[in-house]
């Protein structure tokens, strides 16, 4: 009984009537699979799941590789560029990447730029989002005192622009202390 104890003991592939199972032949289970798979790239860009958009850029680095001849080393830099970038979040709105999810592949990817260099190799770049300022605008009540001649508006308020403090110019400093 002690040599039974630590062997491993194989999973019958049989049932209880001693039919031998075979997955392969579960044709509903297939079908059901291969529909699934098939769908998965269907969707938008934004919402593919990571791998599916890392299998996406691996295939449109590939198709653009070999449109454009890049090297290997220029092939290799440009996949390590897009995953990072992925990984940075910089490609998850579907405004940057421009993907067509009926022909399941990358068209473009908007902030993708390529350079040149002296030497022949090609360089690339992604150009980051800046964020915007954005100004309120002005309320009716502002445009009528800015726009009322002189320095009272028609109100009888007085208007002050409003200016902030600026440091004094190296010019302005240089000319004080002479």
């Amino acid at each position: 009984m002690a040599s039974n104890r630590n062997r491993t003991v194989r999973r019958s592939t049989h049932d209880m009537s001693g039919n031998p199972f075979d997955f392969s032949e579960n044709a509903p289970l297939q079908k059901m699979i291969e529909q699934e798979a098939g769908g998965a790239f269907k969707k938008p860009w934004h919402r593919l799941e990571r791998g599916l958009r890392l299998n996406r850029i691996r295939a449109f680095v590939q198709d653009l590789a070999e449109k454009r001849g890049f090297k290997e080393s220029e092939k290799q830099s440009l996949l390590a560029l897009l995953m990072k970038s992925l990984d940075k979040k910089l490609l998850n709105s579907k405004t940057s990447v421009e993907y067509e999810p009926e022909e399941e592949c990358i068209k473009e990817i908007k902030p993708l730029v390529m350079h040149q260099a002296a030497n022949g190799d090609v360089l690339f770049q992604l150009l980051e989002k800046r964020n915007a300022v954005t100004f309120r605008k002005r309320g009716p009540a502002a445009s009528v005192l800015s726009a009322a001649s002189g320095p009272t508006a028609s109100s009888g308020a007085t208007f002050i622009p409003v200016t902030e403090p600026t440091a004094p110019s190296i010019t302005e400093i240089v000319s004080t202390e002479t």
